[in-house]
């Protein structure tokens, strides 16, 4: 993965510590979200937690390794179910590629689960082996239906999500959401833009930023902090602008490119 040798390194909810993410013969990564029990349910927290589990999927995928992601299923109405199912999608989140009644079943996943995400107030599994992960609560307005309808940029939501430490809880507020979309709105315009210019290596001290981000907890607002440094720093050509934005899209997911040609 990317960064330091050691790889990604997640905080452990048992210890509290910093634990290295195992990996499967091969280098296999299996993770498993896990939701909160049947009334305690917390769409937004659990749409973060399925949103965590995506950003491991495509850290992993920077470095061609192999991912199995998963997804605890527990009693839930089935409209609430398309609408979470339906919110994950507009994210950009990887939809599972295993549904099951128990993370404990190795059957399904090929194997122990490695990395079990757990959506507020869910608890830890009983099985030994994996690495238990909390996602903080999620607040905002207008819930899950409001963030994810007609009108809005669901991204902006996943931008608001990734930049705060995902196992801090996270109040967003209109004013955050609406920052998230202006951001978003700058970024696409300048990817646009940098895109009429000769293509240029990456940036390689944010390139290593990024690495060392994602293996210290999933840092991803570093991450976020590391564009906005590049965007205005003297003396990057367009270019490595372009392709190094383009290059971090690959794990944020925000359609970065998305405006090339549109003008």
């Amino acid at each position: 993965m990317p960064g330091e040798e050691d790889g990604v390194r997640l905080t452990d909810t048992r210890s509290g510590r910093l634990t290295q993410v195992p990996r499967g013969p091969g280098g296999l990564l299996r993770v498993c979200v896990h939701p909160a029990p049947a009334g305690r349910r917390d769409l937004l927290g659990e749409l973060r937690a399925m949103l965590v589990a995506d950003v491991l999927f495509r850290i992993a995928e920077l470095e061609d390794l192999q991912v199995v992601t998963g997804y605890v299923e527990r009693p839930l109405p089935e409209e609430r179910a398309r609408a979470l199912s339906g919110a994950a999608g507009l994210l950009g989140v990887h939809p599972p590629a295993v549904r099951t009644p128990d993370a404990a079943l190795i059957a399904p996943f090929g194997g122990p689960v490695d990395v079990h995400v757990l959506a507020p107030a869910a608890e830890p599994p009983a099985a030994e082996h994996g690495l238990p992960v909390g996602v903080g609560a999620t607040e905002a307005p207008g819930g899950l239906d409001a963030l994810t309808g007609d009108g809005a940029d669901p991204l902006a939501l996943r931008l608001a999500l990734l930049a705060r430490p995902y196992a801090r809880p996270a109040d967003l507020t209109g004013r955050t959401l609406d920052d998230a979309r202006a951001t978003l709105a700058r970024w696409r315009a300048r990817v646009a833009a940098w895109a009429d210019a000769p293509s240029r290596p990456l940036h390689a001290d944010t390139v290593r930023r990024l690495g060392a981000a994602y293996d210290d907890d999933l840092d991803t607002p570093a991450v976020l902090d590391a564009l906005r440094r590049l965007e205005d720093e003297p003396d990057v050509p367009d270019g490595t602008r372009f392709e190094t934005f383009v290059y971090a899209d690959r794990v944020l997911a925000l359609e970065l490119p998305r405006d090339i040609g549109r003008t």
